[in-house]
């Protein structure tokens, strides 16, 4: 790919030998012979770097769009899980009061959140109850013109929330959901969820006489689509009310916000999706090969800070044999709310994990999740163990760039893409390579990009030989040492003082 400096470059050395009037012109700077090459360089720039997506992208999904097609095609919909928290109820008044599952309350913020079950709180007493951070919308829709696998869109909300729930319904009754049409005969109510490659939701229903049904023309169906906001966050003693008074007692009542139980998620973002892409094509959600597990479990707890999953080959490689192992798979993680227990080692020291006997709810929620795929398999997990990799980075750059600017950009490059919160930092057994950082460095840091620049990499050699699978391995600033020195490098540029 052609740099914007180098077409600049170019245009400068064929105008200069065959116009030496214009030579001439360059050479002073007048802006109105740069600016068209300049402008020029821009646009051929542009084009150059999407040539080289294209030839790339058979290879490794680069471009937003192909990533979303890929989603599509993998039955990925964008949903989030709303937030659960647990409401403490004060009741002021001199007779017991009850709170209806379904009521909606509201927080200071104006988030709606919906009571769980119902609970009693006696005269002068409280009382604690769950809610969840969602609301409610109804759709009414007459199928016109019907035909086989008739789809319905689902309206997206006007807010920022997204889809996190529906359920279908007509004059017969309810429709059961069914994955991809698994498992289901002919004539059975069901319908299937799927997104398109602009995230745009449907609901698709069966054909008659090969699977499902057909909602017939003139067919009332009533969808009622549930949307969250997500992962956000809630104060501690927050103010909640009533988003209607159905009462004049429920005045007398006064609710307060005591904890979150389970954090919210938002839809999978589009750098998780582009990790996902990397995952075979067909899945439907019967897990046999270890890179389903982690799929499996990636898809449906997208906001997990770090997940490894291994079997049993690689426990033993690692820590020897053992009839415990047999037919069983171990898993180390850390939930978006962080409560599970973590280790750390530091350079030079071994660290053993620790077999975890008390789980978490999304342990337990992931436990769950992989004996519906495949309920052969005994779960164990493992604390992740943190290990910083520690990278040295020399680099020499023109005198035209300032030292402490590119430092601070390298810095960036790396820690976005090999730090804590990185994609590839967040699953086990990923380390950097030296032609991935050479690679990135090169593209997102200018100054490497130009003339002779030297760029030098030196990761801690420890990595290779140590396979542990429970390592968090990510690049932190404290670990991470960059040098820049300015020097006399050859830059495409015309004119002097570069």
């Amino acid at each position: 790919m052609y740099t914007r400096d180098q077409f600049i470059q170019m245009a400068i050395e064929a105008s200069q030998a065959k116009y030496p009037a214009v030579a001439a012109l360059i050479k002073a700077g007048d802006p109105r012979i740069l600016q068209q090459i300049e402008a020029q360089a821009t646009m051929l720039a542009m084009y150059s770097q999407q040539l080289e997506v294209a030839q790339s992208e058979p290879f490794e999904k680069t471009r937003d769009s192909t990533v979303l097609a890929d989603a599509a095609m993998r039955g990925l919909v964008p949903k989030s899980r709303p937030a659960t928290v647990q409401v403490i109820a004060e009741n002021k008044s001199g007779a017991p009061f009850i709170i209806a599952a379904g009521r909606y309350l509201m927080d200071p913020q104006g988030r709606s959140l919906r009571v769980e079950a119902p609970v009693e709180i006696p005269a002068g007493g409280s009382g604690l109850f769950r809610a969840v951070q969602l609301y409610e919308r109804e759709v009414a829709h007459t199928v016109s013109g019907s035909r086989p696998f008739y789809a319905i869109q689902i309206s997206m909300a006007d807010d920022d929330a997204s889809l996190c729930g529906l359920s279908v319904a007509d004059g017969s009754g309810a429709y059961e959901y069914r994955e991809r049409y698994v498992n289901t005969r002919e004539g059975e109510r069901i319908y299937h969820v799927e997104a398109d490659e602009r995230q745009r939701v449907y609901v698709r229903f069966g054909q008659d006489g090969v699977v499902g049904t057909q909602p017939t023309d003139g067919t009332e169906i009533t969808i009622n689509a549930l949307y969250s906001l997500g992962d956000v966050e809630f104060s501690a003693g927050a103010l909640l009310v009533f988003e209607t008074m159905q009462d004049p007692a429920e005045a007398m009542v006064e609710m307060r916000l005591d904890e979150v139980l389970v954090k919210g998620q938002n839809p999978p973002s589009m750098r998780t999706l582009r990790e996902l892409a990397k995952y075979p094509s067909v899945y439907n959600h019967n897990a046999v090969f270890l890179g389903e597990f982690d799929f499996l479990i990636r898809r449906n707890f997208p906001d997990l800070q770090f997940l490894s999953v291994w079997n049993e080959g690689v426990e033993e490689s690692v820590r020897g044999m053992s009839l415990d192992n047999i037919n069983a798979l171990f898993v180390a993680c850390l939930s978006g709310l962080g409560g599970e227990p973590v280790l750390s080692e530091a350079k030079g020291e071994t660290v053993a994990p620790v077999k975890l006997t008390e789980l978490t709810a999304t342990q337990e929620q992931i436990k769950a999740k992989v004996g519906l795929a495949d309920d052969s398999y005994r779960v164990y997990f493992y604390t992740p163990i943190r290990s910083e990799i520690e990278i040295r980075i020399q680099a020499t750059v023109a005198t035209s760039y300032e030292e402490q600017v590119v430092q601070e950009q390298i810095t960036k490059v790396m820690l976005d893409h090999f730090g804590e919160a990185a994609p590839q930092s967040r699953r086990g057994q990923s380390t950097p390579l030296y032609q991935q950082v050479y690679q990135i460095l090169r593209r997102e840091v200018p100054a490497l990009s130009v003339g002779r620049a030297d760029l030098k990499v030196y990761i801690d050699e420890s990595i290779d030989t140590d396979s542990r699978p429970e390592l968090w391995r990510y690049v932190s600033p404290d670990s991470l040492l960059v040098s820049v020195v300015a020097g006399n490098v050859t830059t495409p540029y015309w004119g002097s003082g570069l």
